[in-house]
């Protein structure tokens, strides 16, 4: 870590109280990202804290940020293969969107792309329940035409 222009450093005094950005206040210089997890004791490690794989801790009272991002690739597939052709692919597009923009980095893309997977599924659904009674109501009509003229 290089020094601010003039040379003085800055007081750790002055660097506040810890927080997930600055967890050793008192110690600017401390390496605390990122966390390496083949080192004993790391997070992930048997003797370690948090969770296995190297995932923080959740925090109570999580709002949407502290959610995981969903991609919806799968039902994105579902939804193209047994639901409605078109919408499925659109949903297919913007679910790999948000798999590519989350393995990047941009969290706000990805929650971005991922809503838009989720609204073109039910889409998908709600165009296949369409169609569906569409079909049902046709072949009652057609039974009903087909017995009368008996």
């Amino acid at each position: 870590m290089s020094s601010p222009p003039g040379g003085e450093r800055p007081d750790p005094a002055d660097a506040g109280p810890p927080s997930a950005w600055n967890p050793h206040p008192d110690y600017p210089d401390y390496p605390s990202y990122p966390s390496y997890p083949d080192r004993p004791g790391a997070v992930g490690w048997p003797g370690g804290s948090g969770q296995p794989g190297g995932y923080p801790e959740q925090q109570a009272g999580g709002g949407a940020a502290d959610r995981p991002i969903r991609t919806y690739l799968w039902q994105s597939l579902v939804a193209t293969l047994l639901c409605c052709l078109p919408t499925g692919i659109v949903a297919i597009v913007h679910a790999t969107q948000a798999q590519t923009r989350l393995q990047a980095g941009d969290l706000l893309g990805a929650r971005q792309a991922s809503g838009r997977a989720r609204r073109w599924c039910i889409v998908s659904l709600i165009a296949f329940a369409v169609v569906l009674l569409v079909y049902v109501i046709a072949i009652v009509i057609i039974v009903a035409i087909a017995s009368r003229n008996d």
